[in-house]
């Protein structure tokens, strides 16, 4: 580059805009003049770099002024273009590249991410492959084709090339990230343990953020919770501000049966987010285990404040109202919901609960054959039925009952007892 050059980029760290044009333009007059194919190149990039990119196509537009026979500049103006979201320019420019060219396998990759991002993903391949065949040994492209499928969801794919590429002696440098990549196709897909497996061959300082949490949820996945906990409150410790992992790691120290450090970390986790209906789900669930039912409730409260059709936090609020004998108050509420969710069996099931206790044994009856629809595998749900059967003396449908609740679980001690009681012919 130029002095003037120079000066414009020092013009520039200093915030005065006008000076910096000023020498923009001497710079290129003074490099058209010398005709500085080099330094105009070098200048070039480093605008592109910087993001001035109107400036650095009127420098290529210029190299190719000067220096006509060389395609790079091309493929500089193409890449601005496309950076522009001027993606059909830039497409203009490439398939005006002679397939003859050295370049030609750049242009059809730079094509390939423009069709992509178009959402032209089949073209997008097509062009990479096309690369392929010109420069079957070039990782590079293998790595785009890999990254294109990874994108595009056809992970059983991308790995297979991202494994090929682990194989290669030639990119070692990209080892690690092809095993981060690696371990989140097969997380994707519910291959948790071969995640793990990449994972885990990575050291310490190598591990980004994303990394350690892909880790510590697949450990979740997996049932290793004290694993997952250490993993995710390394990642916390690395990174604060990662404020997913809370979530996961107080649902890590639920499973681990750790209620009471779990509720005090999804409290952390709604400190730093609290408009996810979710946390508060999960501090409700965790309140309830930990017998803080008043807190469970205005949890509830809250989770379905932000989100109103949050099934799991609706059937919860019932199961309060009903433990707190609002019978009134549960049937009050489903009546309430639109027909869909109204026919919901799980609603049906509390709605037949609610409206037993209240001795409306007809529309009990109803409510509890609407939900055996669905719930007939369901042995909390078959358990309330028979009560209600038992109730009723309805022995056909209750002996239809015990055996099937005994198909699921032969050793069930209440369909056993219940059984001995409809043999003797109580």
């Amino acid at each position: 580059m130029n002095n003037e050059a120079k000066k414009m980029f020092e013009a520039i760290r200093l915030n005065e805009q006008e000076e910096a044009f000023v020498h923009f333009e001497e710079s290129l007059k003074q490099s058209k003049e010398e005709q500085d194919v080099n330094g105009l190149a070098e200048f070039g990039q480093a605008l592109h770099l910087a993001g001035f990119l109107d400036q650095a196509k009127d420098v290529y537009d210029l190299l190719k002024e000067i220096a006509p026979g060389l395609t790079e500049w091309d493929l500089f103006l193409a890449e601005i273009a496309i950076d522009q979201n001027r993606i059909e320019d830039g497409l203009d420019i490439l398939l005006q590249i002679d397939q003859t060219s050295d370049l030609y396998p750049n242009a059809l990759l730079m094509m390939a991410d423009a069709y992509q991002t178009m959402g032209l993903y089949e073209v997008s391949e097509y062009k990479i492959k096309e690369a392929m065949k010109i420069l079957p040994d070039e990782v590079v492209l293998t790595y785009a084709l890999a990254q294109l499928y990874h994108s595009n969801g056809k992970y059983k794919e991308a790995i297979s090339l991202y494994e090929d590429l682990v194989e290669k002696d030639t990119v070692d440098m990209w080892q690690e990230n092809l095993f981060i990549l690696l371990a989140d196709c097969h997380n994707v897909i519910g291959n948790f343990e071969e995640g793990i497996e990449y994972l885990e061959q990575l050291y310490d300082d190598q591990h980004t953020s994303d990394s350690l949490f892909q880790l510590g949820f697949a450990y979740l996945q997996v049932k290793q919770y004290n694993r997952s906990i250490k993993i995710l409150e390394q990642l916390l410790e690395k990174d604060p501000d990662y404020n997913t992992a809370y979530y996961y790691l107080a649902v890590s120290l639920e499973e681990d049966h750790q209620h009471q450090e779990a509720l005090e970390m999804i409290k952390r986790a709604i400190a730093v987010n609290a408009f996810q209906a979710d946390y508060y789900l999960l501090e409700a669930k965790l309140n309830l285990k930990l017998d803080n039912k008043v807190e469970a409730e205005a949890a509830l409260d809250r989770a379905l404040g932000l989100e109103p059709d949050l099934m799991e936090a609706q059937l919860l609020k019932l199961d309060l109202l009903i433990g707190q004998d609002a019978f009134e108050e549960v049937v009050n509420v489903i009546e309430a919901e639109d027909d869909a969710n109204k026919q919901n069996q799980q609603f049906q099931w509390r709605l037949a609960k609610a409206y037993n206790e209240l001795e409306d044994y007809d529309k009990a009856g109803l409510a509890f054959e609407q939900a055996y629809l669905t719930l007939a595998d369901n042995l909390s749900f078959l358990e309330d039925y028979s009560d209600f059967l038992r109730e009723e003396g309805n022995q056909e449908k209750l002996a239809e009952l015990v055996a099937k609740a005994l198909m699921l679980d032969a050793n069930h001690p209440y369909f056993n007892e219940l059984r001995d009681h409809l043999l003797a012919g109580e």
